[in-house]
């Protein structure tokens, strides 16, 4: 994606205005009826555009100027959930810094800004979110929680924290299923040493507080 300003002018000046660093004109841009949550070329908010080119002026600027770090793009996504899958961590923090919740739910389908850190392999933001407060047992519209989402993606350590961090194990999503099929899908011999390391980590704490093991293999 190009993350190209809008066609319509009022946005593409403004976004000039906020690459510039220009907050006066951005404002007065604004009070003439520049939308500040107004959607670029792509349909992204120019926040979250912002953000996806590394723009920390443009960021700063539209957030002064009034921009809603909560407003939705067309996949859900707020700010928060871009900034949690960025190397950059400014933008995560600055947000956090300015009170937004850490579980603040995508629009369509809840998942909360560590869904997308966890699929971004992201394990800064993910710690940093986890600072701040983020729910270790969130989970998505379809009943799917962090550790689903971990096993899925094969993060194997994060399975491990997140279930010493508290996150429930016996969590199904709207199939019934738990975490384990996901997994324990893998057989000892496709996974690498850290991963398999993680595997008895997780069916030892499993067995120890007599939660079944569902590993097929």
């Amino acid at each position: 994606m190009s993350h190209d300003p809008s066609p319509n002018p009022g946005t593409a000046a403004l976004a000039r205005a906020a690459h510039s660093g220009d907050l006066a004109d951005a404002k007065r841009l604004i009070a003439d009826g520049a939308n500040p949550d107004a959607t670029d070329a792509d349909g992204t908010p120019l926040l979250q555009a912002a953000i996806l080119r590394g723009d920390r002026r443009g960021f700063e600027i539209l957030l002064e100027a009034g921009a809603d770090p909560a407003a939705a793009a067309a996949n859900g996504n707020t700010a928060l959930h871009v900034a949690a899958m960025q190397d950059d961590p400014t933008f995560l923090k600055a947000l956090l810094a300015r009170g937004l919740s850490p579980d603040t739910p995508n629009a369509r389908n809840d998942e909360t800004p560590l869904f997308n850190a966890l699929e971004a392999r992201n394990d800064d933001a993910i710690r940093t979110l986890l600072a701040a407060g983020a729910k270790v047992d969130a989970a998505d519209r379809y009943g799917a929680t962090l550790l689903h989402k971990a096993a899925r993606i094969n993060a194997t350590g994060w399975v491990v924290r997140f279930l010493e961090a508290g996150a429930d194990p016996t969590a199904r999503d709207r199939v019934g299923a738990t975490f384990q099929p996901s997994f324990f899908r893998a057989r000892d011999a496709v996974p690498n040493s850290q991963a398999r390391s993680d595997r008895e980590k997780v069916r030892a704490w499993l067995v120890e507080r007599r939660i079944p093991v569902e590993d097929k293999h």
